[in-house]
């Protein structure tokens, strides 16, 4: 297992020791902690809450060089919808129920608990750049997330 560094970039707008110490461990906590997708260049981590997604890439080398927090409500945008609207038959009952009477809330909340709890797995497509993020409990069910972390739509 490498041993996880982290770059020098993400101090340099804030360089003081006791920010860095701590900034430095808790990187290095979530990374250990986290799902993890190898890229064709980096090691892309993601950590899901109840409200929002960290996003941590390392080189391959082991080196944190970059971090990001997203909230959901840009990860899963109301253009997903669309899809899923497209792609009802591919989708669990209840979800169906939810769109049609525009509850789309309802269906991004049982989808960052999917997150939160480890029920979708991903995938990473070298070819377009692309997160795939399987359903577990539902096999014609596949999320495809774009390089900026955000959802577009389900592919089936």
């Amino acid at each position: 297992m490498l041993e996880l560094t982290v770059s020098q970039k993400i101090f340099n707008k804030r360089p003081d020791k006791f920010i860095k110490e701590h900034i430095t461990q808790l990187l290095i906590d979530q990374y250990n902690n986290s799902y993890k997708t190898e890229t064709s260049n980096a090691v892309i981590a993601f950590n899901f809450f109840s409200d929002h997604a960290l996003i941590i890439t390392s080189s391959k080398e082991g080196e944190i060089y970059l971090y990001q927090q997203m909230e959901y409500e840009s990860m899963l945008p109301e253009s997903l919808s669309k899809s899923l609207d497209f792609n009802r038959d591919s989708l669990p009952i209840h979800w169906k129920k939810w769109l049609e009477k525009s509850q789309f809330n309802l269906v991004r909340k049982e989808f960052s608990q999917a997150l939160n709890f480890n029920r979708l797995s991903a995938s990473y497509n070298e070819h377009d750049e692309t997160f795939y993020w399987n359903w577990k409990g539902y096999k014609n069910i596949c999320f495809r997330m774009n390089n900026t972390y955000v959802f577009e739509e389900v592919v089936t």
